[in-house]
């Protein structure tokens, strides 16, 4: 069965990525780009360091020295893949590096705009879960979190 395809990004991962409830939401989004090897490069990023915008487009927060950030800043190309619905969700998005300078969240801020969409569903088969994590210090790392979304959304 083919994947259905848009380029909107699904409710489903707009509910989750819409920075309420993140100790409830324990399931790692998979970012995969390309390196200057062509070479993919996969990080796994929480619903505390993800939010998807009222314009609907998708802003991440990362580690300014890391992989995923060079790799952003040469090709801006990311893929991202969860599970959603029963099945996997692919999306193709383009990035840019946003304007953003702050103390208390020295991040690297990314805004990405879809432009595929696809939900990949088997008719014998349901995907029930992705890579999910379990949180050491709930208690510390909720207060990073909140920082970053309300950073997040005022970027």
């Amino acid at each position: 069965m083919a994947p259905a395809s848009s380029s909107g990004i699904p409710d489903a991962l707009a509910r989750y990525l819409d920075g309420t409830e993140l100790l409830t939401k324990t399931q790692a989004l998979r970012l995969s780009t390309v390196d200057a090897d062509g070479w993919p490069h996969a990080a796994l990023l929480s619903a505390g360091d993800m939010l998807v915008t009222p314009s609907g487009r998708i802003r991440l927060a990362l580690f300014p020295q890391s992989s995923m950030t060079s790799n952003l800043e040469r090709d801006g190309r990311l893929a991202i893949a969860l599970s959603l619905d029963g099945g996997m969700c692919e999306l193709r998005l383009r990035c840019r590096r946003l304007a953003h300078s702050s103390p208390e969240v020295p991040l690297a801020f990314f805004e990405a705009e879809a432009e595929t969409v696809r939900h990949h569903v088997a008719p014998y088969a349901t995907v029930t879960t992705g890579v999910t994590f379990a949180l050491h210090d709930p208690g510390a790392v909720l207060p990073r979190w909140q920082r970053q979304i309300a950073a997040l959304r005022s970027a």
